[in-house]
């Protein structure tokens, strides 16, 4: 009798147990959503990491725009995040973790207000011809061009830009542009307005 009291004691704490175990696994995060809610679910999206480059930059001249505090935060990360873009041997794993704290070192209405801009790689390639990195494309007979996304830039912004790219030694005006030389505009200019932004200007 005492060995039976014994069992059914021992076997109600494995039960308790087990169901604690139970409640106390995490759920898995949802999938397609990195950085802090941006996705690549929509038409001709840009990356992730070119959302939250490109969308710091429009968010210049909003309620938005990043802060001294935050820049101080931010550029160091995305100095880190150009010198893996720049390397062969990073590892996506390593890529997505700087993503994730330059996207944690952002307030929730920025991450969502650029997740709001839904940009697209003919946004940023627009963006690209208007700071000179990039020619624009002869459009094909008969053929109706669409009209450039930085139409919806305020002027100052549009000036900004060039500004920092003529700053930078980066030509405006024409030129072909390679992927590379594009991808170092953006961060470059991004990586410039955080450190304009960090000495208060």
């Amino acid at each position: 009798m005492k060995t039976l009291k014994t069992l059914t004691i021992v076997l109600s704490l494995a039960v308790l147990v087990a169901a604690c175990g139970g409640a106390a696994t995490p759920a898995a995060p949802a999938v397609g959503t990195s950085a802090g809610g941006l996705t690549e679910d929509y038409a001709d999206a840009l990356s992730v990491r070119n959302q939250l480059a490109y969308g710091t930059l429009r968010l210049e001249g909003t309620a938005n725009a990043v802060t001294a505090a935050q820049a101080a935060k931010l550029l160091p990360l995305w100095q880190a995040l150009k010198t893996l873009a720049a390397s062969s041997t990073s590892a996506t794993e390593e890529v997505t973790a700087v993503q994730n704290q330059i996207s944690a070192a952002m307030t929730p209405a920025q991450v969502s207000a650029i997740a709001g801009l839904k940009l697209t790689n003919a946004m940023l390639q627009a963006y690209y011809v208007e700071i000179g990195v990039s020619a624009a494309s002869t459009p094909e007979p008969g053929v109706t061009p669409q009209s450039s996304s930085l139409k919806d830039l305020p002027p100052e912004q549009r000036e900004a830009a060039k500004a920092t790219a003529q700053a930078q030694g980066t030509p405006t005006g024409g030129g072909s542009g390679s992927s590379s030389a594009k991808k170092d505009a953006l961060l470059d200019n991004v990586i410039q307005l955080l450190t304009n932004r960090t000495a208060g200007k």
